[in-house]
């Protein structure tokens, strides 16, 4: 049996400094970058208190990645990305295994440095959040 679907607060509820975040965020980042974190903002606002910190190396996080890709699709062009990569091997005429090594190792890299992105963003937040605390 599925939970019933919690709701996000309304931004006007949501802690100054998230509020502030996005405001510079819509202010500095390209394009997209602020709708995009607004909304993986909202979706962490709604899953932290259930299910606690978000571990991109953890599987059977389906529900997560779903909305997450589609959060990167609506914002940050991703399906654009991901049709330029395929365009790009399939103009390089490449034998089945030879596409299937790069694409492997192009995954690699890409899990790798995502995993680096987000363990960076959470130590800037928390360190963020515990420097705050102590003024």
């Amino acid at each position: 049996m599925r939970r019933p679907r919690t709701r996000s607060l309304p931004r006007a509820d949501w802690p100054p400094t998230l509020r502030h975040v996005i405001r510079a965020a819509a202010l500095e980042c390209p394009n997209g970058h602020a709708a995009a974190l607004h909304d993986l903002t909202s979706l962490a606002l709604r899953k932290v208190p259930s299910r606690g910190i978000f571990d991109p190396t953890v599987g059977d996080e389906n529900e997560l990645f779903t909305a997450i890709e589609a959060i990167a699709n609506a914002h940050l062009d991703l399906s654009r990305a991901r049709t330029a990569h395929r365009t790009a091997l399939d103009a390089a005429d490449l034998t089945l295994e030879r596409r299937d090594d790069i694409e492997r190792a192009a995954l690699l890299v890409q899990s790798v440095s995502n995993t680096a992105s987000f363990y960076a963003g959470l130590a800037f937040g928390l360190a963020f959040v515990c420097m705050s605390q102590e003024r």
